[in-house]
C-alpha cells in the first residue's frame, strides 16, 4: 500500500469512527503518515493530537476504545465500528470475536443490566468492559469471559 492509499484509508477510518489521536493511528496504520495531506483533504481537523472528522465530535469514550484496539495491533485480522455500548467489534487471528464495550456514568447500569442478560453480547468469544470507575467490577455479572478496564486513562483491572 503506497502513502496515499494508506492516507485515505486512515481519512475512511476517521469518518467512520469519528475521531483518534495521532497515536493510536500511528499505532494502527504505522509510521510515516502524511498528517498534512490528511488534514488538507479530508474533511479532518485536528484539535491537540486528536483527529476528529468534520461531521463527528470527539468522543472520550470512542477514544477510550480505539486505546484497546490499538493495543491489539497485530492480533487482529478485521475490525468495524457498532452501535454504542458495543463501541468496535473485532476478530483475532485465532478466530475468537471480541466486542469492546465503554459505559460512562449516565449509562453503567444500563450496560450492567445487558450484560447480566447476555442477549445483546451473545455473538462474542470474549468481551471488553471498559467502565469509569473500578468500583462497577463487583457488580458485573457475566456469563461470557471479560476482560475489565477503567478509563481514563485506560487502565486494566
Amino acid at each position: 500500500m503506497n502513502n496515499k492509499e494508506k492516507e485515505d484509508k486512515i481519512i475512511n477510518f476517521l469518518q467512520d469512527f469519528g475521531c483518534s489521536s495521532q497515536e493510536q493511528l500511528i499505532k494502527l496504520y504505522g509510521n510515516n503518515i502524511d498528517f498534512k495531506y490528511i488534514l488538507s483533504i479530508g474533511n479532518v481537523s485536528k484539535k491537540g493530537n486528536i483527529y476528529v472528522h468534520n461531521l463527528k465530535s470527539i468522543d472520550k469514550k470512542m477514544l477510550a476504545a480505539l486505546d484497546v484496539l490499538s493495543s491489539y495491533k497485530g492480533r487482529f485480522k478485521q475490525f468495524h465500528i457498532n452501535f454504542e455500548p458495543i463501541f468496535i467489534t473485532f476478530l483475532t487471528n485465532e478466530n475468537l470475536l471480541y466486542h469492546i464495550i465503554v459505559s460512562d456514568k449516565n449509562n453503567e447500569k444500563g450496560v450492567l443490566k445487558l450484560l447480566k442478560s447476555n442477549s445483546q453480547f451473545q455473538d462474542a468469544d470474549r468481551l471488553i468492559l471498559l467502565f469509569e470507575d473500578l468500583e462497577m467490577y463487583s457488580k458485573i455479572e457475566c456469563k461470557t469471559e471479560y476482560l475489565y478496564c477503567t478509563y481514563p486513562p485506560v487502565k486494566i483491572a
